[in-house]
């Protein structure tokens, strides 16, 4: 019985990649498409929570405060808890309008004016992308030397938290390591954008030009986000 047991595990274990598998086997469109259909949510949404984790990560490493201090200081557990969920909120956020927007264009463009809620399924697969732009932006962010006297002067400046907070705000956002990562968000979202275009023709049956008219703006404005956050 533990023997089966065991083994039902690592059915489970592997039934969790099944569908990623399968995607990645698709010869088109349709078989793409076939295979979000056939599985649900749950991989979309396996997706979602890879790329959250992977953005409150990049989030908690790239905060001025823990990069002035250190990553191990009073009350890190508390802070590493709230960018984990202030990145949740940016990827949910981001996934639902991205998606949402291309599926509200797409579905008016098309001749049934339906939105297709398997826009939001495929988007969840898609939104893998940014967890190595997260990973490799974490490990860039890393790099970055904090001032000599940075920390001290946190420290001793008990009047101008406020002033120090911003100006520390301002060396790490300027930083040639984050001006690399915001260049591979921007890249994220022209390759999620380009895999969307046959995806949206397809789903809701338009011709080309609808489709680029569906997916180029709401991607022009992600990689415009991507420049500015």
């Amino acid at each position: 019985m533990a023997r089966n047991a065991d083994h039902d595990r690592r059915a489970s274990g592997w039934a969790v990649l099944r569908p990623w598998r399968e995607l990645g086997r698709s010869d088109d469109i349709e078989g793409m498409i076939g295979v979000v259909r056939r599985y649900g949510w749950l991989p979309a949404l396996t997706g979602l929570a890879l790329h959250a984790l992977a953005r409150g990560a990049f989030e908690y490493l790239s905060e001025p405060f823990v990069v002035a201090e250190g990553y191990l200081f009073p009350g890190w557990p508390a802070a590493l808890l709230i960018n984990f969920l202030f990145g949740a909120f940016v990827v949910a956020f981001s996934w639902f309008v991205y998606f949402g927007l291309i599926g509200v264009i797409a579905g008016y463009l098309s001749e049934d004016h339906v939105m297709e809620l398997d826009t939001f399924k495929i988007g969840g697969y898609l939104t893998v992308l940014f967890v190595p732009v997260f990973v490799i932006g974490s490990v860039l962010i890393s790099t970055v030397a904090v001032p000599d006297g940075a920390a001290a002067q946190a420290a001793t400046q008990d009047g101008d938290a406020a002033e120090f907070a911003l100006s520390a705000y301002s060396f790490v956002y300027d930083t040639p390591q984050m001006h690399a990562v915001r260049a591979l968000k921007a890249g994220a979202w022209v390759l999620t954008g380009f895999l969307m275009l046959p995806v949206v023709q397809r789903l809701y049956e338009i011709d080309e030009k609808r489709s680029v008219a569906s997916v180029l703006p709401v991607t022009l404005a992600g990689v415009i986000t991507a420049f500015l956050f």
